[in-house]
């Protein structure tokens, strides 16, 4: 169970706040507020990204690979569906958290509380969905700017920001993310490339089906 809670932890660390930043077009990151970020954020309807994954870590020689789609539906639907290695569905839902590995038949679920620390993670990453300006401040210090030509958002723990943990979200000016730094406290590093593949109802109806299969229905 414990490789099972490791794949949730590292999943909910970065997609929500891969669709949450995905989704943004159009906007001047050294001017506008984050205020206005948040307002721009919300997403209006289904979007299905491709993904590739790069980890590199600190107790493994070589890096280790992974690929998929992920998708999200407004307000509160997010589903990644790793394709290789092998499959695997992960996803999130209101204030629920779910597993599949259908390899294993092994379903998981578990309720988003605040009192432990995975679920402090995912209320982060959340409110960025949800475009919970609060939430976001309150946890979260947030860095804007450009560099060489790309815009770059830097996110660090508020309460404990010495900590090492950290989210660098880059992409080119005037358009969406297009690459996702996640370092780990332990030195582990995860870099994925983003590649927006649809929207619209076809993905809403994908995105429903995988749902069901998720939660067993």
């Amino acid at each position: 169970m414990n490789q099972y809670l490791s794949h949730l932890s590292s999943f909910f660390k970065t997609c929500c706040l891969i669709f949450s930043v995905y989704i943004i077009s159009n906007l001047s990151y050294a001017e506008d507020s984050v205020a206005s970020l948040m307002q721009k954020m919300q997403a209006k309807t289904a979007v299905k990204i491709a993904y590739q994954e790069v980890r590199t870590l600190e107790l493994m020689d070589q890096p280790w690979y992974g690929s998929g789609f992920m998708y999200s539906i407004a307000p509160d639907l997010m589903i990644r569906e790793q394709l290789k290695p092998q499959r695997l569905l992960m996803g999130i839902k209101g204030d629920q958290l779910f597993y599949f590995d259908p390899e294993n038949h092994l379903h998981h679920q578990a309720e988003v509380t605040e009192d432990n620390p995975l679920s402090l993670n995912v209320a982060v990453f959340k409110a960025l969905i949800t475009a919970d300006e609060a939430l976001l401040k309150r946890m979260y210090l947030i860095e804007f700017s450009h560099q060489s030509e790309r815009w770059v958002m830097k996110l660090k723990p508020k309460q404990n920001s010495e900590s090492g943990f950290s989210i660098v979200v880059s992409g080119l000016p005037e358009q969406a993310a297009d690459t996702i730094i996640v370092k780990q406290a332990d030195g582990d590093l995860s870099e994925f490339l983003l590649q927006q593949k649809g929207v619209g109802e076809q993905v809403k109806k994908t995105a429903t089906r995988l749902y069901k299969e998720l939660v067993g229905e």
